[in-house]
């Protein structure tokens, strides 16, 4: 594919960056679960899990830095429909070559347990590089409600080419549509576990963003157009106030 005569590259995989903290969860009670459908141990580049700073808890939760964890990092998946999830571990995982999924926590304690507080804040959730379409994404910054459940964000990626006039990039926007399910609620799923799971979907369109500039040229033609008019105008104005001055003047005569 081309844009006018400037060739550009669409890769067959996309990293997904990715900054998120818990607040109320230690980082030994959590674990990133992946599902691809292709590639998958090359899905997960880097992601590391940390203590989250002061300022990343500013604003949005009391607790203190020593009670959460905060997960930085990058995946590399394919462009195809699929979802990764933050949760809480669980004793055992099943072996299955194309995912790694936890098992339930709620089965772990017997259907039972005290509720745990996984209220979290999205940092930053990108597809691809940083660009201007991309600079305001709908996760960057969100805050859950206060749940023991699990958050559910359902995204619709859509390819975008920027043309800027010199290098066109591909970057990608996407749409979010969130829901929450009680822990209460999830008792009926074996599979489920309290957290957050990330739903990812392609757009089959690729959108076209244009830059163009005006050149130095143009913009003197403008100038001199609206200069130009400005005269005309004037001129106008002018002849009229004249022709009526003189018509009062020979009446008062």
């Amino acid at each position: 594919s081309a844009v006018g005569s400037r060739p550009f590259h669409v890769p067959d995989r996309l990293p997904i960056e990715l900054s998120a903290t818990f607040a109320h969860i230690k980082c030994d009670d959590l674990e990133l679960s992946v599902e691809a459908a292709r590639g998958l141990r090359e899905a997960v580049d880097r992601v590391d899990f940390r203590a989250p700073l002061p300022r990343e808890l500013a604003g949005w939760s009391e607790a203190s830095v020593s009670e959460g964890c905060t997960l930085d990092g990058q995946l590399r998946v394919g462009k195809v429909s699929a979802h990764f999830s933050v949760g809480l571990t669980a004793a055992a995982a099943p072996a299955r070559p194309n995912v790694i999924m936890v098992q339930s926590f709620l089965r772990q304690l017997g259907g039972g347990g005290p509720a745990r507080n996984m209220t979290h804040k999205v940092h930053v959730f990108r597809f691809g590089s940083r660009s201007s379409v991309t600079r305001n994404a709908p996760l960057d910054g969100l805050v859950s409600p206060d749940m023991d459940g699990q958050a559910r964000y359902a995204l619709k990626v859509i390819p975008t080419l920027v043309d800027d006039g010199w290098f066109p990039t591909v970057s990608n926007q996407y749409s979010l549509a969130e829901s929450y399910v009680s822990a209460q609620a999830l008792r009926s799923d074996s599979t489920a576990v309290p957290g957050v799971v990330f739903f990812y979907d392609f757009f089959p369109v690729m959108v076209q963003v244009k830059k163009e500039r005006t050149t130095l040229l143009e913009f003197l033609v403008s100038l001199c157009a609206v200069v130009g008019g400005c005269v005309a105008l004037a001129s106008l104005l002018d002849g009229a106030v004249f022709s009526t001055s003189r018509v009062l003047a020979g009446e008062a005569g």
